[in-house]
């Protein structure tokens, strides 16, 4: 299939109602939603022994991007990744375990005070809070100290947009040997607010095409699209990510799990490739097709750089264990083989047969379900012109160069 290839009625369907079936339920938001506020009341009670920090609670992560996907079985959790920040905290007054220290001692108190039997866990940066069964939440806390200004003054080093520094925060990290427990202006950084807003935008077109449609359904004519959250409404590019992070996960877990290629990798570089397709086919074909293009090679290193950051790169584990970018590409190459085999298909249920392998049996089914509820209406879920098929870009590609190019702003 080259790039003139055209993309079958059949596929459309099936690749839309993948998407539906893999999306979270709405309720499922509401109670994170609901779970992160919680625990913001809770540490700015009259009790609390941070509440004279100023914490910030939010969200970030796929559920603030609105891109998380069922749990594969009723056995796993829904990941729900919370901010912490301090406001009225510098680095300069605490060290990264004390802080830590301190937040534990307020979740401990918050599962106690909520019911929840196990107890507070930690990894290398979080603490966790694993619901009641039934629940299927984990929440991992993210204890955090705003760092806008020093994230500044890096960016302008890069000749960096500055205002990408808004939202940035320092972070704990319990590997960071010394420096972890004493007080030093060395911390590790992020931005998970930034890389949200740079997501957006990358999708502003379509998101707020949907966003009018949310507000118009609820009656609210008047109401601003911007009051209309990312999570509320289901874009090409969420759900593109969606099922290219279904597939990945079935594709490693027959091969290697322990070289998943991890979700802000994927989600980084489908939504640089994204170039606001309106279609869910139309979007999986163009970021397979080119997301490879945001891996550049920095002195030997390939680097995958945070939009938000130009001195990270997502893909610092890969030099050290260089069979993760080998098990990425080979990822991509499958990916690239199996939905570029049935692009051209006309029968929806013949295009889940196909993937059905590729994606998991339990959610081909349930969107064979969705089919055929629908399959009355041939327009119900895309574009009229579908049913003719439409120019798509290809998915074959060839002898095509893989390694990664010069790096663009780096020396």
């Amino acid at each position: 299939m080259n790039s003139n290839a055209r993309i079958g009625y059949g596929y459309n369907v099936a690749i839309e109602k993948l998407a539906e079936e893999l999306a979270v339920p709405q309720d499922r938001f509401d109670q994170a939603e609901k779970r992160y506020k919680d625990l913001g009341e809770f540490l700015h009670r009259d009790e609390s022994k941070v509440r004279d920090y100023d914490p910030d609670v939010y969200i970030q992560g796929s559920f603030a991007l609105g891109t998380p996907i069922k749990p594969a079985t009723a056995g796993e959790d829904y990941d729900l990744d919370i901010v912490v920040s301090f406001r009225s905290l510098a680095k300069g007054q605490i060290s990264q375990a004390d802080l830590r220290a301190r937040l534990r001692t307020e979740l401990e108190a918050y599962r106690k005070a909520r019911g929840i039997q196990n107890e507070v866990g930690e990894s290398r940066r979080c603490c966790t809070l694993l619901y009641a069964d039934g629940a299927q939440f984990h929440m991992d806390v993210l204890p955090a100290i705003p760092n806008e200004a020093n994230m500044r003054t890096v960016l302008s080093g890069y000749l960096a947009d500055q205002a990408l520094a808004d939202g940035a925060i320092s972070i704990t990290d319990s590997d960071n040997g010394t420096t972890y427990r004493i007080i030093t202006n060395d911390w590790p950084r992020s931005n998970p607010r930034g890389f949200a807003s740079w997501f957006k935008l990358k999708q502003i077109a379509q998101l707020n095409e949907r966003r009018r449609a949310f507000l118009d359904k609820q009656g609210k004519v008047t109401a601003s699209v911007e009051d209309v959250p990312v999570f509320r409404v289901r874009t090409p590019l969420q759900s593109a990510i969606m099922i290219l992070k279904r597939h990945r996960d079935e594709w490693f877990a027959k091969h290697d799990p322990d070289l998943r290629v991890i979700s802000v990798i994927l989600t980084t570089l489908s939504t640089h490739a994204y170039t606001g397709e309106a279609r869910v086919s139309d979007a999986i074909g163009k970021i397979l097709r080119d997301m490879h293009l945001e891996i550049y090679d920095r002195q030997g290193v390939s680097w995958i750089a945070n939009p938000t950051d130009p001195s990270e790169n997502f893909a610092d584990r890969w030099e050290e264990f260089p069979k993760r970018r080998e098990a990425f590409f080979s990822w991509l190459e499958a990916a690239r083989a199996h939905f570029g085999a049935v692009q051209g298909f006309t029968d929806a249920n013949t295009v889940l047969n196909e993937l059905a392998p590729d994606l998991g049996n339990q959610v081909v089914e349930a969107a064979r379900l969705r089919v055929s509820t629908n399959s009355g209406s041939r327009t119900a879920s895309v574009a009229p012109a579908a049913a003719a098929g439409v120019s798509a870009p290809g998915l074959v590609f060839g002898d095509e160069d893989r390694r990664p190019t010069e790096p663009k702003g780096f020396g």
